[in-house]
């Protein structure tokens, strides 16, 4: 069977603002879109471009509504399937313009660090217990509410939001009033409060908001979909974890190089890192998997991030004649 690696970068998107920074150019990225192909990936109103990744790598997305992503957190976090009606509780920057709000997502150092989790936390505890819900650590920099009851409603994830007018991305259905009320509560609960005096002495944006997503529950999971085969797969995210827990089958811890990430590879495989710095991924990742296409090691790399994708097969390693595509280029294709 042949070797084949979807590697999903989490914590960098080299056309987001910021993050070229550490490398004004990316040699072996450049080369793998140059030689194989670079293309945008679409906005999912319901997923967060991270997730909806793992779905598309694991030839899930035809089934995206049987993985709700609060529900798969917590199961990834727990180990075991989750139970009852969850919610993603994520804090965002809304920036007042002109005439508008502009959702923006926070991204590596700007997210909502553990210590500010911690000290958050017991705000929105008391508040949260005459509304229905209890708070959740969830994954990094976010909260989970857990509802006993299931709620008739939809949201956007904080992605499309930020792309999309304020009256097209509030959470709507019959019990979309409630989720409406409890997110302006908890974005009064954040105003001036101390953590935010903090990051403004810091130089981050205000966590002045909360986004509500993600909803559901994994009662509708088959098990005939429960019983799918996943391919082999490295990495720490919970959301793969919690989907991984609910098809029965192991996660391996993430891969530290490329020599163990290679050692771990049987037929199509998904693995998935959190780099941060544009030089390492560049160097320390993507120079040695070109190195194994060019050997045979595998036979197709894909490399996923936030809004893009680059497919290189081996064969596209030797069309030497064809030039390097720098990121910033991308979109002219």
């Amino acid at each position: 069977m042949l070797k084949t690696l979807t590697l999903i970068v989490s914590g960098l998107n080299p056309l987001r603002p910021g993050d070229e920074q550490g490398a004004a150019q990316w040699p072996q990225l450049a080369r793998l879109a140059g030689r194989g192909s670079a293309s945008k990936r679409p906005i999912d109103a319901r997923q967060d471009a991270l997730h909806a990744a793992i779905l598309e790598a694991l030839q899930l997305r035809g089934v995206a509504d049987k993985y709700p992503s609060a529900a798969v957190i917590r199961t990834g976090l727990g180990g075991e399937r989750a139970d009852g009606f969850w919610v993603r509780a994520q804090p965002i920057h809304f920036a007042a313009g002109l005439d508008r709000l502009t959702t923006v997502p926070l991204h590596g150092h700007a997210r909502m660090s553990v210590a500010e989790r911690k000290s958050l936390t017991p705000t929105f505890v008391d508040h949260l217990q005459s509304t229905g819900f209890e708070l959740h650590d969830g994954a990094q920099g976010e909260w989970l509410l857990r509802s006993e009851a299931p709620l008739q409603v939809q949201t956007v994830s904080p992605d499309f939001a930020a792309a999309n007018p304020m009256e097209d991305i509030l959470p709507h259905g019959r019990d979309a009033g409630g989720l409406r009320r409890l997110m302006t509560e908890l974005q009064m609960l954040l105003h001036e409060h101390p953590v935010n005096t903090q990051r403004q002495l810091r130089g981050l944006p205000a966590l002045n908001a909360i986004w509500l997503h993600g909803e559901g529950m994994l009662s509708d999971v088959s098990a005939n979909v429960s019983a799918l085969a996943l391919p082999a797969a490295c990495g720490d995210d919970v959301y793969l974890r919690g989907i991984y827990c609910l098809h029965g089958q192991p996660v391996k811890p993430a891969a530290t190089n490329v020599s163990e990430l290679l050692s771990q590879l049987s037929g199509p495989s998904v693995a998935m890192i959190d780099v941060t710095n544009a030089e390492t991924l560049d160097t320390q990742w993507l120079a040695p998997l070109s190195r194994a296409l060019m050997s045979g090691a595998i036979a197709r790399l894909t490399v996923i991030f936030d809004g893009w994708q680059v497919v290189t097969h081996r064969a596209d390693m030797f069309k030497l004649w064809r030039r390097d595509l720098q990121p910033a280029n991308w979109a002219a294709c």
